[in-house]
Parts: C-alpha cells; structure tokens; sequence
C-alpha cells in the first residue's frame, strides 16, 4: 500500500500561523523553564536539609538522651532515613539543574535520535522535569519520616 502526498484543503489562516509560532515559543522555552524550576526546588531543598540538619545536631541529642535504648534507635532510623531522603532529592534537583546530555555530541548524533534541535532541548526539558518529580517525591517521603521521628520523641516513654 503507498500513499501519495496530497496538498492541505485549505492554506494556513493567520490564527493557525500564530498557533505554530506561539507553540515554536514554547517549545523554544521549555528547557530554561524547566531548569529554572530544578534551581528554585535545589535552592529550596538546600535551605531545608540545612534548617533540619541544624534543628537535629543541636536539638536532637537533648531530645532523645533520655529515651530507652530500642525507642532511640527507631528515632535514629527515621530521623537518619528522612535525612538520606531529603539529601536524595535534593542530588535531583542538582542534577536536574545542572544536568546535561553527554552521551549526544554531534549535531549528527541529536538529528538522528531526536530529529532537530527543538525536540532535543524538550526531550532534556522532560527529563528535567522527570528528576524534580522525584525530588518532590523524595522530599515528601523526607517529611513523613523526619516527622514520624519527631513525634515519636514526644510519645516514647522515659528510661
């Protein structure tokens, strides 16, 4: 079966005209925007593991000094837990916002994965966008441990 080229019915009107010109615009932005949004949640994401940190370095002994040995470490698991997660997503929002293709190093090799350009910087737009979902994802999970911990001292019986 073949298939022949057939002209359009109609030739463009000055709405689909600025239609393709607004979407070469936002495709054209798609990646800036994407990387500004990774370096608002990296910056957002290093303010908060450096407030918690601080919180639990000179608050968290104090806190868990008097508790039994088994209710501590459960403590420490979450608390270290919700730590680890919220230094991993803050590892994606870095790389989301400094992050690059390497393994692309010809126009050559980009034409013949992501057929120009265009398509290439949305296809690193979508990865961007990708890595800041799974710091968002990181820093909830962050949240829900580090505040299991917390309230975990406030119920944990004295020695």
């Amino acid at each position: 079966m073949t298939f022949e080229a057939r002209p359009p019915r109609r030739p463009p009107s000055p709405a689909d005209l600025a239609e393709r010109d607004r979407f070469q615009n936002l495709v054209r932005s798609s990646l800036p925007s994407a990387r500004a949004s990774a370096e608002a949640w990296r910056n957002g994401l290093a303010a908060f593991i450096t407030l918690v940190g601080t919180a639990i370095v000179v608050k968290g002994r104090t806190s868990t000094a008097d508790l039994p040995t088994a209710w501590k470490a459960a403590v420490t698991a979450l608390v270290g837990g919700g730590l680890a997660l919220a230094v991993a997503g803050l590892w994606q929002a870095l790389a989301a916002q400094a992050g690059s293709d390497t393994q692309l190093r010809s126009l050559d090799d980009i034409h013949r994965v992501h057929g120009s350009i265009d398509m290439y910087e949305v296809a690193m737009a979508v990865r961007v966008a990708r890595r800041i979902t799974f710091a968002r994802r990181f820093v909830a999970c962050s949240l829900v441990l580090l505040s299991a911990g917390t309230v975990l001292t406030w119920w944990a019986p004295g020695r």
